[in-house]
């Protein structure tokens, strides 16, 4: 066993040293970016952890006994949502859209991601998460919305977000504050949908 383990490290010795260029290319280059893209990544993870803490507003929000939003509440929400949008522009379209094309090609050569191209993937998503994260954090303080009121308003409306589909509330839900807050939110459908996509970035 002893001399096998010997003799796979003579073989990989041999092809880094007999190969030279080759084996860098090929071997280390590859290992070394992987790890590159892996560092990178953890910091900006690191970075979107510590940003929760930056929300000025940190009052515990009181959630309402019946669920219901009301104009400021909507307002604020819309306000920040706006904000990330903006922010990350036409980045989420473009990085989906480039993985889309990898995939096809990948399935097209019969081949998996490799080790370099999983982690890059995750480098650049963590990327378009810290600068979600960034946006939502500087639009909370202006408005002067804490996360915990954020994330309950968000929650209602996405929940009500079906609801805007047709013009009439269906019978069984009228009255509930499902129904309340979709007519509150009728006017902004086409918004909340867009939001929705991005909304899993900054948490």
């Amino acid at each position: 066993m002893k001399k096998a383990l010997t003799g796979c490290l003579v073989v990989v010795l041999l092809a880094i040293v007999v190969g030279g260029g080759a084996a860098y290319w090929f071997i280390v280059r590859p290992a070394w970016d992987a790890g590159s893209a892996f560092i990178d990544q953890a910091k900006q993870w690191q970075q979107v952890a510590e940003l929760d803490k930056q929300v000025r507003n940190t009052e515990t929000f009181a959630v309402p006994e019946d669920g219901r939003l009301d104009q400021a509440k909507v307002n604020r929400f819309l306000t920040v949502q706006r904000d990330i949008i903006a922010a990350l522009g036409n980045d989420w379209q473009t990085l989906d859209q480039r993985y889309k094309q990898m995939n096809e090609e990948r399935k097209a050569s019969g081949r998996d991601a490799n080790l370099q191209e999983v982690l890059q993937t995750y480098n650049d998503v963590a990327g378009l998460v810290l600068t979600a994260k960034k946006a939502q954090v500087e639009a909370l303080n202006r408005n002067d919305m804490s996360l915990g009121e954020y994330r309950w308003t968000r929650q209602q409306a996405f929940a009500a977000l079906p609801l805007l589909a047709g013009q009439q509330i269906p019978d069984q839900l009228k009255g509930t504050s499902m129904a309340a807050n979709a007519e509150l939110l009728r006017g902004h459908k086409d918004e909340l949908a867009k939001g929705m996509a991005t909304s899993v970035l900054s948490f």
